[in-house]
């Protein structure tokens, strides 16, 4: 016969989809509760969500949970340093800019900005420092990413006062 099959042959194969299927349901059912948990946490702790927000700009560690690649944000701090990032041009600058430069300054726009940085301390003592572009919505994504970070450490800290 050419399609001859064996029953216990075949009964194995079932046997072997019907766990690797049970195996796939569960491991589902493990990723989608991970993420209901996950949805139920960033609910009751808002500041994560801002700051991964903020975190999706620039390669800034996003947060899992109140935990980042780096170190666990409880117990961290974030600050954010400006130093004259925001500065636009001024008359002044104009002038002693044509005056300097020459016209090709003023033509291209170029501005005399400082540099912003963030400075980063995480729950373990990691510390991390980050250069910040001096443009309008890297200055405010980094200062919507310290902002959050403290609040969420100083939540988590608090959480963990309460449990005591």
């Amino acid at each position: 016969m050419l399609f001859n099959k064996d029953p216990e042959k075949a009964a194995e194969k079932a046997a072997r989809k019907a766990e690797k299927k049970q195996q796939r349901e569960e491991a589902t059912a493990q990723r989608q509760a991970g993420k209901d948990a996950l949805k139920e946490w960033r609910r009751s702790h808002p500041a994560e969500t801002t700051l991964n927000t903020a975190a999706m700009l620039k390669l800034w560690p996003a947060s899992k949970m109140g935990e980042t690649p780096l170190g666990p944000i409880k117990g961290g701090s974030a600050e954010f340093v400006n130093a004259g990032a925001h500065k636009a041009w001024t008359a002044t600058r104009l002038i002693a800019g044509v005056a300097t430069a020459g016209v090709t300054a003023a033509a291209t726009g170029r501005k005399n900005k400082g540099a912003a940085v963030i400075n980063v301390t995480f729950g373990n003592g990691a510390a991390q420092t980050y250069t910040v572009k001096p443009d309008p919505s890297y200055l405010k994504a980094a200062n919507q990413y310290v902002t959050a970070f403290n609040a969420l450490a100083a939540q988590l800290a608090e959480e963990d006062e309460a449990h005591e």
